[in-house]
């Protein structure tokens, strides 16, 4: 792909805003448009009173955010955003015509709901085609150089890229270069094709395979040339940086560039920590967050824990043990619930319950992990899963104290003395209690291996360090969409 200038980027965060606002855009133009038509007289009414525009908007942000229609990999797609957007619209349509004294009357005939659905599906499905064929294009990608290690380049560059369809890494500069002859003198990087430096004036491969390294004597001139206005620097070693290049950056930085760590823009694409490359530096990259010993935010967070858990055991828990008692008879013979022992603040054991999903002898050769379609869960079980009912008694376990609402998931006392000695750092998710959901399960799948519980504990990481309402809330919005996408495994 050949570079082109591009004046205009957007930030992750940017992007989700421009999607809502043309959303709610194409919405109200789409409600406007109905009413000023004579012949749709009830639609006359969605343009007069604001509380009813505006629970219109209200009501399709939320089930927006639940079916998860702010995804950018899945926007950048027609055919994978199309099945979001159906559904979006749909529950937005039957909750606001249905929510009493807060939406106009139902129309005399029927057939203007259709019309009213068929609008607001169709003005947001054509805002999405004008997005992705205007948008979505190299004049809007967000064109970034990386300061790095050469043996490190792919890796880091894969970990920014792969968060964001419309990032891209240019180019690369050595982090020890001096001037451009000293980056070849060694014999890791003498081989090289990825070092093939580019003709000034002339455009190179954006893709990861070919990044081109950058010397550093041409570097004003290749970011004047494609208009950068972000520089990554990735220093894991903390080895100094040459002092031509550390003025160079130091120029650039009083010009303008953005110029960010690594390990601070990996956090904030990948909305985890990334726990591999701050090593021994990870006490001063990431201090506790005030949250977590904050009395008041913890009062607070334990009272609404015990509100939501008391509704779900008197409301819901009759029930799906009724039902669960039912079939397991037929479908999963034996007991009823599951005891466990697990890992929980502090390193402190609890029983953990659950309904049972497993055969009876389903470790008689020791623990082991739950791997994808596992044999050893029933059929029945595999549903109680999806549907994250299997979870459901643990709310006795937030009731007794021992789990919150959110947190990381509490694992097993033979796994956790396993993963401590092998991934740095794994034994601070314990500095809070676990939780029923949390981050690390709503972005990533069942853990099944140790890469599976790398990843998890940089989503845990994450969470201990940014704790907060609104991440608790997208936590919540997150798990509902994990349980009607039947996603739970």
């Amino acid at each position: 792909m050949n570079l082109k200038k591009t004046k205009v980027n957007f930030d992750i965060s940017e992007r989700k805003v421009l999607l809502w606002f043309f959303d709610l855009l194409a919405i109200s133009t789409a409600a406007a448009f109905l009413g000023l038509l004579d012949f749709f007289t009830y639609y006359q009414t969605l343009i007069v009173p604001l509380y009813q525009w505006g629970y219109l908007l209200a009501v399709y942000s939320f089930f927006a955010l639940v079916f998860e229609c702010y995804d950018l990999h899945r926007s950048s797609r027609f055919d994978l955003i199309l099945a979001n957007i159906i559904l979006g619209v749909s529950w937005t349509v039957l909750v606001f015509l249905m929510t009493p004294k807060l939406t106009p009357f139902l129309p005399e005939y029927r057939i203007d709901i259709l019309y009213f659905y068929l609008a607001l599906l169709f003005g947001i499905a054509l805002w999405r085609l004008v997005y992705i064929n205007l948008l979505i294009r190299p004049w809007f990608y967000k064109w970034v150089i990386l300061v790095a290690k050469k043996k490190d380049l792919n890796q880091l560059a894969k970990d920014l890229m792969n968060s964001d369809p419309n990032y891209r890494i240019i180019g690369f500069v050595e982090i020890s270069q001096r001037k451009i002859t000293e980056v070849f003198q060694t014999g890791e990087d003498a081989d090289s094709t990825l070092l093939d430096s580019p003709k000034k004036g002339q455009s190179e491969s954006s893709d990861l395979d070919r990044i081109p390294l950058i010397p550093l004597e041409d570097l004003q001139g290749f970011i004047k040339q494609h208009e950068v206005k972000d520089l990554v620097v990735a220093n894991h070693s903390r080895q100094s940086l040459s002092l031509p290049l550390y003025r160079a950056l130091l120029d650039m930085s009083k010009q303008g560039l953005s110029i960010r760590d690594y390990n601070k823009e990996y956090e904030a694409l990948n909305a985890r920590v990334p726990i591999q490359h701050v090593k021994k530096e990870f006490y001063r990259f990431f201090p506790y967050h005030r949250a977590n010993q904050n009395k008041l935010s913890l009062f607070f967070q334990r009272t609404l824990d015990l509100i939501i858990s008391l509704v779900g055991l008197i409301i819901f828990m009759p029930l799906f043990t009724f039902i669960v008692a039912l079939l397991n008879p037929i479908f999963n013979k034996g007991p009823l619930f599951y005891v466990q022992k697990r890992i929980g603040q502090n390193n402190r054991a609890f029983t953990i319950y659950k309904f049972r999903t497993m055969s009876i002898d389903a470790e008689k050769t020791g623990p082991q992990y739950t791997t994808k379609d596992d044999t050893r869960v029933s059929g029945f079980g595999r549903l109680l899963r999806r549907m994250r009912i299997d979870e459901f008694p643990q709310l006795l376990n937030i009731v007794k104290g021992d789990m919150n609402i959110i947190g990381p998931r509490p694992e097993r006392p033979e796994f956790v003395k396993g993963l401590s000695e092998k991934i740095p750092f794994y034994d601070v998710r314990h500095v809070i209690k676990p939780g029923l959901t949390g981050w690390a399960q709503v972005n990533h799948n069942y853990g099944t291996s140790h890469d599976d519980a790398l990843i998890k504990l940089q989503y845990d990481l994450y969470y201990i360090k940014n704790r907060s309402l609104f991440l608790d809330l997208s936590i919540y919005i997150k798990t509902l969409t994990t349980v009607l996408f039947l996603r739970g495994q």
